[in-house]
């Protein structure tokens, strides 16, 4: 980040090679990775801009020049611990694996797979889109977690349509558009915001509307709504 340059500290070469680079032994990469836990803790509980290097350094038990050896000031060590939660988010809900089917029961299976995803993630997703009004590195970042979920939708829906499942008039890449839209912004209003749900009502509701909305051929029976709402309260 260009401002993040102005305001780092300066580096020898060998701490800007290990910032450029990374760490090259188990206990280097052992160190910064604490240091990512240490500062994820302490943004989601300060928030991005009441968070300073001395709060992270404290957190991790380092000295401050520790945490300059691997990162040049708290825009850095941001922007790593973002990526890291998008990579992580990404790889947890599958990206490459997109639905087969669209009956209830999967697809209700996914969109709980979604939400305990975004649960899990809900404090440091809305400092991601705080500090992405003002960053463009947040921006491009949470805007690869949108697109692979997207992408994941139009796969799906795409594979659909050649079973003969979803409407073949619909555009797959519009319908991941509007659908991911729907279920990402009702995870950051419920879970973010604080508003709100029934959460085995909201899951039977996000389902409904998404098989719907792919004009799926398959029934939506009340015992496959049954069978679903019995595994969120047995994984509960």
């Amino acid at each position: 980040m260009a401002r993040s340059k102005r305001m780092g500290v300066s580096a020898s070469p060998e701490q800007q090679e290990r910032r450029d680079i990374g760490p090259l032994t188990g206990r280097g990469h052992a160190r910064r990775a604490a240091l990512l836990d240490a500062a994820r803790r302490v943004f989601e509980e300060r928030g991005f801009l009441d968070t300073r290097v001395a709060d992270i350094a404290a957190e991790a038990k380092v000295a401050q020049g520790t945490f300059y050896t691997y990162f040049d000031s708290k825009d850095a060590i941001f922007q790593a611990v973002a990526s890291r939660v998008a990579g992580d988010m990404i790889i947890e809900l599958g990206a490459s694996r997109p639905l087969s089917t669209a009956s209830y029961e999967r697809t209700h299976a996914a969109m709980r797979r979604y939400v305990e995803s975004y649960r899990s993630r809900a404090k440091i997703l809305a400092l991601i889109e705080q500090v992405g009004t003002f960053t463009p590195e947040m921006k491009r970042i949470r805007l690869q977690m949108r697109e692979a979920h997207v992408d994941r939708l139009a796969r799906g829906i795409e594979h659909q349509q050649e079973l003969g499942i979803a409407d073949p008039a619909l555009d797959p890449v519009l319908a991941a558009e509007v659908l991911g839209s729907m279920v990402d912004s009702t995870c950051h209003l419920w879970l973010t915001l604080g508003h709100e749900f029934e959460e085995n009502d909201l899951l039977d509701t996000l389902t409904r509307i998404y098989l719907n909305g792919i004009g799926a051929r398959d029934k939506i029976t009340d015992d496959a709504a049954a069978t679903a709402r019995d595994a969120v309260a047995a994984g509960s």
